[in-house]
């Protein structure tokens, strides 16, 4: 016989009722009930649909495949750079940010103060000093002094003949003197983002103080390309001739010297180009070239006469098979189901950008970013900085007040809210604007100033002083070396606003239905003597 203190095993589970393992949701529920419980918890969920973001670093559309960017082609020229035309992305480049002399590649620069200064109808007359500025062998027009032409004569005579009178004869017509006219060059360069640059002559003639780099010649190059009487006199294919002038019964001839436009390194897709040389500078070549609505830049430097033409070719076809360009108004989705935009505090992902009735979100329609043919938009990361510091709500609101004024008087008004810059690894791809309060203006875009490798653009100072936001051997787009990316694929937000993710949001409320309709037919169950 058992002691009556000992019970049988069987019969004290009989007896007992096992009671389950405790955890907190059910000593929640035993404590508070199934109402409280069912708010907690729906509370809880709801809290995984709101951030509350101030200033943070958030990963997006990471790459995976940042390994195969394109590999460039060897290049023997000792400084060059190949720039997208649009975007002003490099694509490729060594040695660009190294000063270098430029030679008669100057006369680009000369150019352009011509046709943003001066009417191409205009009469020139050519002084003493200019007929007298040329030495033994430098390349001239054998002008006469008070001979007379029409600037748009002389544009074409000093960009096809590459004749140093004809420049000095410009930069005085211009500048009213040749002193005078490269301060104006300068001044351009700097408002270009040329912060490695300095010129002190029309002509390109050598001078220890006159000077610039591969990069900030492209940075020239770009704004050439928006003035079709230099880029036509630079693609001239056929003798151009100047008649008769008032000191002359001879009629002039010149034809282009740049061998790719016209010569033995003829290139099918090249629109203009640019020679200089000199004993100081060696060989330099400055050459533009269009294909399949990509339009590139090639500068060479430190070169010689047959290696420049070589080494432009390679770029040039390096850049048109590996690369492509992507809208990026036809492709951004920033503001789409993943990443919500709040103003004012508060907001809802979607893909309308319409926050209210008074403010538009917007990017320029034109802007695009140019990327490997094997990458899509989806892989690229991306970096938004907001112009103004503090919240989201305060660079709207400050802003709003100049919008809405403009909007009283009649007009449209746009604000750049954001710079958003597309990058593939340790590569910028592209950079555009965010607007809002009004529809965006693709010519209204903040300047390509050289941007430091660390993401900060250069300060209004360096770029009005001309000098250089980073060390020389400091170049902030990469080619060959793509051990770090600036960004560590993630895109910095410097805003502070609430974020909810509307998907999330909405399977929790039907959850919530759900709950709710499940207990109401347990209390029906129950009345009726019934147990759920």
């Amino acid at each position: 016989m058992l002691p009556c203190n000992i019970k049988n095993k069987s019969e004290s589970t009989m007896n007992h009722r096992i009671k389950p393992p405790s955890n907190i949701l059910s000593t929640y529920t035993r404590k508070h009930g199934h109402l409280r419980t069912l708010f907690v918890l729906i509370a809880c969920l709801s809290m995984l649909t709101l951030n509350i973001r101030p200033d943070i670093v958030y990963a997006d559309n990471q790459s995976t495949n940042t390994d195969e960017y394109p590999i460039p082609p060897e290049i023997e020229s000792g400084n060059c750079i190949l720039m997208d035309a649009d975007s002003g992305i490099v694509l490729y480049e060594k040695n660009s940010d190294e000063k270098c002399y430029p030679a008669s590649v100057t006369k680009l620069m000369t150019a352009l103060i011509v046709a943003e200064n001066a009417n191409l109808s205009d009469t020139l007359t050519v002084s003493a000093n200019a007929v007298s500025s040329v030495k033994y062998g430098d390349a001239n027009a054998g002008l006469k002094t008070g001979e007379e032409f029409s600037v748009e004569q002389a544009l074409n005579m000093m960009l096809i003949k590459s004749a140093n009178d004809i420049a000095y004869a410009l930069g005085e017509h211009v500048g009213g003197s040749v002193a005078n006219f490269a301060n104006m060059m300068n001044k351009r360069a700097a408002e270009l983002g040329c912060l490695n640059t300095h010129f002190t002559n029309a002509s390109g003639l050598t001078d220890v103080n006159h000077y610039t780099t591969a990069y900030d010649m492209a940075l020239i190059c770009r704004a050439v390309l928006d003035y079709p009487v230099i880029m036509n006199a630079i693609s001239y294919k056929k003798s151009y001739s100047v008649p008769p002038t008032n000191k002359t019964s001879d009629t002039r001839y010149y034809r282009l010297s740049h061998s790719m436009v016209t010569g033995k390194y003829l290139y099918e897709y090249c629109i203009g180009g640019k020679t200089g040389y000199t004993d100081a500078a060696g060989h330099t070549l400055a050459t533009f070239a269009q294909k399949d609505g990509i339009r590139l830049i090639c500068v060479i430097f430190n070169s010689t006469d047959e290696q420049r033409y070589i080494d432009t070719t390679a770029l040039f076809e390096y850049g048109f098979n590996n690369f492509h360009k992507l809208n990026i108004s036809q492709n951004e989705d920033t503001f789409s189901f993943n990443q919500g935009l709040g103003l004012g505090g508060f907001g809802i992902s979607g893909k309308a950008l319409n926050i209210n009735s008074d403010i538009c979100l917007s990017v320029p329609d034109s802007d695009c970013v140019i990327i490997p043919v094997n990458v899509s938009f989806g892989d690229l990361t991306k970096e938004i900085i907001y112009r103004q510091h503090g919240s989201l709500s305060d660079t709207i609101n400050t802003d709003s007040e100049t919008a809405s004024a403009a909007s009283d008087e009649g007009n449209t008004a746009s604000s750049i809210l954001a710079d958003i810059y597309y990058y593939y690894g340790a590569h910028e791809a592209g950079h555009t604007s965010l607007y809002f309060s009004g529809a965006a203006a693709s010519g209204d875009l903040p300047s390509d100033n050289h941007k430091p490798a660390d993401g900060s653009a250069a300060s209004d100072d360096q770029v009005q002083s001309g000098g250089s936001a980073a060390s020389d051997s400091a170049l902030p787009y990469l080619a060959s070396d793509t051990s770090a990316s600036p960004l560590s694929n993630a895109v910095i937000v410097t805003g502070h606003f609430i974020y909810i993710n509307l998907w999330l949001f909405i399977s929790i409320v039907c959850v919530f239905i759900l709950i709710v309709l499940l207990l109401i037919i347990n209390a029906k169950k129950n009345r009726h003597g019934l147990r759920f």
